[in-house]
């Protein structure tokens, strides 16, 4: 499965001769080779039989391959819209339909809801240290750098303070984005689990003081990027009189810090609400019987919409037409057309037929003005396998696409089912939806007659490519042909979770990648591989060790801190050691070894060019960037050769001569001076020590 191997590229000839040549390897007595002799005719028949299996193991399907690799927990990827985060404006509506369309470039974004938008602000961000607050409400622009979220040394009991100019909403939920410095230097941290480097709860003010909410915070106290969603209680909001500036305040208590890094921001967005890349076709809406439901959509509002209703439970639904003014008996509605949707009404009485009650009773299906033309998918004959392909549709979202059936009743009239994809039930119509190619596989017809078959519900997405950068604008256009309006939203923050559809060699080719990932650490390189990606650490450099006689592996590891030589913390060793001990062989043992940080001494006497006013300052930074291993690409280890650093100088355009150069290390722990050279330990990583530099005039001659 790993490797596609073609199995056919041998004909029967060809197989046999190599057969027959392998004879001698194995058999001195047999050496009779014609075709008389029975041992040929064996294998004669083996070389058919060996030929005839490699030809079916050729035709294995894409479907059997797929079932096998889901056996073993992988399946292909199917479309998924990118979330995005988008910032309200300044004056917003109440409320934003459910399919709402922005663009950027070539992508739709819309509101997959009804969508309540708020006018207050954030006017003012502060960190609050021992009663103490400091301004760095400058964090909303998202060009200005980045700044210690909690200070510079984070403590229990600091905070991050919020402003806002207006209460917000009780009922809905607060949206921000957190945007961290530094993240990719730390491996992702785990789903679930993983090390805990600080925790919070988030608060907002009130008349009885600081209440808690209902927060949903991704960031790990401010260590990733992500949103955090923000409920509030019961209580009402009031005024925070004791900072600076008066606001409604939300704030983030820090309870427990034991951070590897200062955690900084550099970018902090709040009030924004959420939009899905996508482009609705088809969506069909479910409510509640009654005499009348609004539709608060921005596909209702352009009218191409049909009404079903279930008369009585567990009865199949029933098309319901406008009334148009004609007649006064009949399955008919009224229409009211609204700015971000429509209201329909029925009146039993007038007409005689009506909706009856429960959840789902009235359905009402809204069209885009092109798919309303290719809603019809024709007739299903009840053969299994058919393919139907949908017009103008590809990259479809499979959760969010479902077809209609119409089929003859009893009485004569038409009546409609809903069908969702994935049903197996064998008494009615089951079928699967190829996204990319937008085609409707039918799995089984059911049992009845022939029916027809329209979309009901279909969006799609282009995926992965959702994914876009933080800072976009999007636009919303309104109203009518020559007259329209544009609406700008920006969004600071990225997409996110966009997926695109996987194709059986896609799929096969990850489950090569993953298969060839290292789980079991057998040689050295595994225990580096693995200490490297230790989940929700910030690793630097690692160099293991094997010393075989002790059955042991020593693992050096240096970690990212703002230490100028870091060390492993007691949470860095426990973490790397517990992920270590999940992937080791049962009888090695582990020890981890914290990184030796050796200083180089150099002295040196140098001649310099005349007119050369920065000679010194330049030497220096050469010698530092040579024997700087700490922040450098250089691992553990490792070899300094006096002629690289002897070369370097010389290359200097200030340096005229080295007349004498001498390099050496300022401990004999973790490094040894051979010859000119300096051999480092495995564990050692070097550093600039003590320079001493003499600098001479030189005095070019002139003939």
């Amino acid at each position: 499965m790993l490797n596609s191997i073609d199995l056919n590229n041998k004909t029967y000839e060809e197989l046999l001769t190599e057969a027959i040549e392998q004879i001698p390897l194995y058999s001195q007595e047999w050496t009779n080779f014609n075709v008389s002799d029975p041992g040929i005719t064996v294998l004669e028949n083996l070389t058919a039989f060996n030929l005839l299996q490699q030809s079916r193991i050729n035709e294995v399907t894409d479907e059997i391959r797929q079932a096998m690799l889901k056996l073993l927990g992988h399946t292909a990827r199917e479309n998924k819209g990118a979330t995005l985060l988008v910032q309200t404006p300044d004056q917003p509506p109440k409320q934003l339909p459910a399919q709402y369309r922005m663009q950027t470039g070539s992508l739709s974004f819309e509101t997959s809801r009804v969508t309540a938008l708020e006018p207050w602000k954030l006017t003012a961000v502060y960190t609050v240290q021992e009663g103490g607050y400091r301004d760095i409400t400058y964090l909303m622009d998202a060009k200005v750098g980045s700044v210690p979220v909690f200070g510079a040394q984070p403590e229990k009991g600091s905070s991050l303070c919020l402003l806002l100019d207006s209460p917000p909403d009780q009922k809905g939920s607060l949206n921000l984005w957190v945007q961290v410095e530094g993240e990719e230097q730390r491996n992702p941290f785990p789903e679930q689990g993983g090390p805990v480097f600080a925790r919070t709860r988030w608060q907002y003010y009130t008349a009885k003081g600081w209440q808690d909410v209902e927060a949903i915070d991704t960031t790990r106290g401010f260590l990733v990027s992500g949103p955090v969603t923000l409920t509030l209680g019961k209580e009402p909001p009031a005024l925070l009189e004791e900072a600076p500036r008066q606001g409604y305040a939300l704030r983030c208590l820090l309870e427990e810090a034991r951070y590897d890094r200062v955690p900084r921001l550099t970018t902090l967005a709040a009030n924004l609400f959420q939009v899905v890349q996508q482009e609705t076709l088809a969506k069909s809406y479910r409510f509640q019987g009654g005499a009348r439901v609004e539709v608060h959509s921005e596909l209702a509002a352009k009218g191409f919409l049909f009404v079903y209703c279930r008369e009585k439970s567990g009865q199949p639904y029933r098309l319901y037409q406008r009334y148009a003014g004609v007649g006064e008996r009949g399955r008919y509605y009224l229409l009211e057309e609204q700015e971000d949707g429509v209201v329909i009404t029925f009146d039993k009485k007038r007409f005689g037929f009506a909706p009856g009650k429960g959840w789902g009773a009235v359905r009402v299906v809204c069209y885009a003005e092109e798919m309303v033309h290719h809603r019809d998918l024709g007739v299903v004959y009840g053969y299994e396998d058919q393919e139907i392909s949908l017009d103008l549709v590809r990259d479809l979202l499979p959760d969010q696409f479902a077809l209609l059936a119409e089929t003859p009743g009893e009485d004569g009239e038409l009546e409609y089912r809903f069908v969702s994809p994935g049903n197996t039930d064998p008494d009615t119509l089951c079928y699967q939806v190829q996204s990319r190619q937008g085609t409707v596989r039918i799995v089984h017809p059911g049992v009845g007659t022939e029916y027809r078959l329209y979309v009901c519900d279909c969006a799609v997405t282009r995926g992965a490519v959702g994914n876009i950068r933080a800072g976009n604008r999007l636009v919303h256009i309104s109203g009518p042909q020559g007259m329209e309006q544009q609406t700008v939203y920006t969004s600071p923050a990225p997409g996110q979770g966009g997926q695109s559809w996987e194709d059986p060699e896609e799929l096969r080719r990850r489950f090569a990648s993953v298969m060839r990932q290292v789980t079991t650490a057998v040689l050295p390189t595994d225990y580096e591989y693995l200490a490297l990606h230790t989940p929700g650490l910030c690793i630097h450099k690692v160099k293991a060790q094997a010393i075989s006689d002790e059955n042991l592996v020593k693992v050096a590891v240096k970690p990212y801190t703002e230490e100028r030589y870091p060390k492993l913390s007691a949470e860095y060793l426990q973490q790397i050691r517990s992920h270590l001990e999940a992937h080791r062989l049962l009888t090695t043992r582990i020890e981890l070894v914290q990184p030796n940080y050796v200083p180089i001494n150099v002295n040196a006497v140098l001649y310099v060019r005349q007119h050369y006013r920065q000679a010194e300052e330049e030497v220096r930074q050469l010698l530092e960037r040579l024997l700087d291993h700490v922040n450098g690409e250089e691992g553990f280890g490792g070899w300094i050769r006096f002629s690289q650093v002897y070369r370097q100088l010389t290359d200097l355009p200030c340096v005229a001569a080295v007349d004498t150069l001498y390099l050496s290390p300022a401990t004999t722990e973790g490094a040894a001076l051979v010859d000119s050279d300096i051999r480092l330990g495995d564990a050692s990583l070097c550093c600039p020590g003590t320079f001493r530099l003499e600098f001479h005039n030189h005095v070019e001659l002139r003939h």
